[in-house]
């Protein structure tokens, strides 16, 4: 008899016997997490959060997966509602998805910049910005980032590196003077001016920076923008932290429907291949569309189905009634469990799981 299946009986149908279903429910849920989970963080940094703000959310968020795991599980335990709970886990986080997705981006204004006649062949390019914006495009320079200035006065485009940039104390001009980060001096080679630059009687001519990915270059932002700020965090934790749960959640249907626990591993597996294929056939989607709501429909579209499959998962009931009686909850117990070094490890593992969650 395969280890796949559970003893052979007329009332089981195929389905029943080789628990189609479960394996249904294991595939869909951890493909909709392969859709959905590689480009979280770089969903928030196309919206405009910095790395500082998505590395603050990252880090709140391992806590939050080690506290509402258990909880979740405890919570289905104790009311025998696996799949109830789990259904409105992953309709929680089709919402905060959706939401996270349709926010506005957080708008910020372009890098203002002066380009600075030092002498009669020398020019460098002072400008404010925060540090991100001199490390986060010259590190990609192979993955084909680059910088741009644009001088509107004399309608000239340049490229330039930050190779020899270095920082500056002394006051720039009026436009450069505000609380922006850090202030920069970029030397800029004649020859890539073209000799198209008109100074008059000026020492300095006024340019805008950007970059070829537009979210590494960003200036100062608009007024009111904080809102949007907490709101792509709050939702981004939620959503993150509940599927988290919703994960866990789901070995404990599995163990309630199994009528062996040495049948799981063959039926969680299946969210592994899910996983792996729709990561993948999302990515070769979004090259065609190259939109993100690429991403969200094909999340959005897993999750349903999967939520009906998981309706239907027929839970193994367990006729035999519990003899042992009711006990207090004690708190030594407790002490003496956390002593225990293979509870320890388990409880570091968890935590070093959700640690990586949103890296």
């Amino acid at each position: 008899m395969s280890m796949d299946s559970v003893p052979e009986s007329p009332k089981l149908s195929f389905i029943q016997r080789y628990h189609v279903i479960l394996k249904a429910h294991y595939f869909l849920f951890f493909a909709g997490f392969g859709v959905v989970f590689p480009i979280l963080n770089l969903t928030l940094r196309a919206h405009g959060l910095s790395n500082t703000e998505i590395s603050l959310s990252n880090t709140i968020l391992p806590f939050l997966i080690f506290v509402s795991s258990p909880l979740m599980g405890f919570i289905a335990d104790k009311s025998r509602r696996f799949l109830l709970t789990f259904n409105i886990l992953l309709f929680i986080v089709i919402g905060a998805f959706t939401i996270l997705f349709s926010l506005s981006h957080i708008k910020s204004h372009k890098i203002q910049a002066d380009l600075q006649r030092l002498k009669t062949s020398q020019y460098a390019l002072d400008f404010c910005s925060s540090q991100e914006v001199v490390t986060q495009c010259s590190s990609r320079l192979e993955c084909g980032c680059s910088y741009q200035a644009y001088c509107n006065a004399d309608d000239l485009t340049f490229n330039f590196t930050m190779a020899q940039y270095s920082s500056i104390e002394h006051t720039l001009t009026d436009s450069l003077k505000s609380k922006c980060g850090i202030r920069y001096r970029v030397p800029i080679d004649k020859d890539v001016l073209q000799d198209k630059l008109n100074f008059q009687n000026a020492s300095s001519i006024k340019c805008e920076i950007t970059c070829s990915i537009a979210y590494f270059c960003h200036g100062l932002r608009y007024a009111k923008q904080t809102i949007y700020i907490f709101l792509h965090a709050i939702l981004y934790i939620i959503g993150s932290n509940l599927l988290s749960s919703g994960s866990a959640l789901g070995a404990s249907i599995g163990f309630a429907t199994l009528a062996r626990s040495d049948l799981f591993g063959t039926q969680r597996v299946w969210g592994t291949i899910g996983f792996g294929i729709l990561a993948y056939l999302t990515s070769l989607i979004y090259t065609f569309f190259e939109s993100e709501y690429v991403y969200l429909v094909m999340f959005n579209t897993i999750a349903t189905l999967t939520i009906i499959v998981t309706s239907f998962i027929p839970l193994h009931k367990n006729e035999k009634k519990s003899t042992e009686e009711e006990h207090p909850f004690d708190l030594k117990t407790l002490v003496l469990l956390l002593k225990n070094i293979e509870v320890a490890i388990f409880l570091s593992i968890t935590f070093l799981w959700g640690m990586c969650f949103g890296c």
